[in-house]
């Protein structure tokens, strides 16, 4: 089976190309660098230039076989693993078109905004056919899953303890969220493990395997990382795989598996009497990478704005979550302020009581999730403090019906800008309820998840999503 991707070397529409082909290539023009530099290239040579990129030829990158003799050399493994996520979320903005994009809620001054809100994500513009190919994803898990593989022999030895199991954990959890965003965006995708390669996974089974990961990931990872002086660094774990990260990620899976008592279970166990000097958000570091397809800066220069129409729907007067916009006097949008712009956040400590509350509620303790809720949504104009207790003629009673609304909501308010927003609505039930030009029959034929490229299912007897199809 052939997983295509459509990489940054601008070598596009040869069907002929191979890997085998660039490899050549590129080897031939390297001869002179050393194997040390060459190594330090690789996760940017191949990972920009793998146009034709398929699961089965991945295997051909060459690296030798006794290059990983330190820790240094296996840390630079791992860093490898976060610059394709990296990739996989900022090229043309990816995280934002599949997340508020999508959704609506925010828009960027790029020529493809119109087409992604608009749904129509067929519409053939380059940077859209980008957004509906997996490679960079594939090449993450490749990465991780060659880490993994070459861990075994140095644990004990070569590693300390330390080094190893965050590691591990990071090759783990890193190999678990980049399956995570292909289901979510893709629904079923096929298998890139050796045991079943190219098999078309449903979107149960590949969660299932996140799951797993990710739990085998949550005991090795630390809740603060430590520098190569051993001293606690929040500035690196912020920016690398933690324990509250693996933790929100792990429930993330479990909620969409509908192990909502499961999920409750483990992020109380993590979190509960937790001070905050012990939690971490969790973000992918930016700054200039080789593949001059991935957005450099993004948000220097393509301002993140919102109508201040949505924004008055979302936010309303007194709401204090609107400090997260500049409001101009003038004019008919406003602007997302982003408060670090040298990090893509993923896992926000934030959200810790909006996934307590999820969890709560559809683990069937209502009045735990109301709580957790109330906590999570300091600042909003609703008093869910007072919904807990009862209805008055302002405000309508909170119950197991209505609690699904307001949780949504505080989602989209809380985590704006996140890339979250088109995930909650499919995990809620609720893309035609606020996207209305879908409807049931369109959803059912898979229109909530993207179209794949042509690349991606060209040769591998994938057959495109049936919405999409038509």
């Amino acid at each position: 089976m052939r997983i295509n991707s459509i990489g940054g070397c601008g070598i596009r529409n040869t069907d002929s190309f191979q890997i085998n082909d660039i490899k050549n290539t590129v080897m031939n023009k390297i001869k002179p660098i050393t194997w040390c530099a060459l190594v330090a290239l690789l996760p940017f040579i191949f990972s920009s230039c793998e146009d034709y990129l398929t699961i089965d030829e991945v295997e051909n990158r060459t690296i030798a076989t006794d290059y990983y003799d330190s820790p240094q050399k296996l840390e630079q493994a791992v860093v490898g693993v976060y610059v394709d996520m990296r990739r996989a979320l900022l090229h043309n903005h990816a995280w934002l078109m599949y997340g508020e994009g999508r959704a609506g809620d925010l828009t960027l001054e790029v020529d493809m905004m119109d087409d992604v809100a608009a749904q129509r994500l067929t519409n053939g513009t380059l940077p859209l056919r980008q957004l509906t190919d997996w490679g960079y994803f594939y090449d993450a898990i490749q990465d991780a899953n060659h880490l993994l593989e070459k861990l075994g022999p140095a644990k004990g030895g070569l590693l300390s303890s330390y080094q190893y199991n965050l590691y591990r954990g990071e090759a783990l959890a890193l190999k678990s969220m980049a399956y995570f965003y292909l289901t979510r965006i893709w629904g079923a995708v096929p298998s890139a493990e050796a045991a079943d390669r190219g098999t078309l996974l449903t979107q149960q089974e590949v969660l299932t395997r996140c799951v797993q990961w990710a739990a085998e990931a949550k005991p090795l990872l630390p809740r603060l990382l430590l520098n190569d002086d051993g001293i606690v660094s929040t500035a690196l774990t912020e920016v690398r795989f933690n324990k509250t990260a693996v933790s929100l990620l792990l429930a993330h899976e479990q909620l969409w598996l509908g192990k909502g008592q499961e999920a409750y279970d483990g992020l109380t166990a993590v979190f509960e009497g937790q001070g905050t000097d012990s939690l971490s958000n969790f973000g992918l570091s930016l700054g200039k990478d080789s593949d001059p397809d991935i957005t450099q800066q993004p948000y220097n220069g393509n301002p993140i704005h919102i109508t201040k129409e949505k924004l008055e729907a979302i936010y309303p007067v007194g709401d204090t979550r609107r400090s997260m916009f500049t409001i101009p006097a003038t004019g008919t949008t406003a602007s997302l302020i982003i408060a670090k712009q040298d990090l893509l956040m993923i896992y926000s400590t934030k959200e810790i009581n909006l996934l307590m509350a999820e969890a709560a509620w559809r683990a069937g303790q209502l009045e735990a999730a109301k709580s957790y809720l109330t906590t999570a949504a300091a600042g909003a104009t609703e008093n869910y403090a007072l919904l807990t207790a009862g209805a008055t003629e302002n405000y309508a009673l909170l119950t197991a019906g209505t609690f699904a609304d307001a949780l949504l909501r505080e989602r989209q308010r809380i985590l704006m800008g996140s890339g979250q927003r088109f995930f909650d609505l499919i995990r809620f039930d609720k893309v035609g309820q606020f996207l209305p030009s879908y409807t049931e029959g369109d959803l059912a034929q898979g229109a909530a998840y993207w179209p794949l490229s042509a690349q991606s299912i060209q040769t591998n007897g994938l057959a495109q999503n049936e919405y999409w199809s038509n």
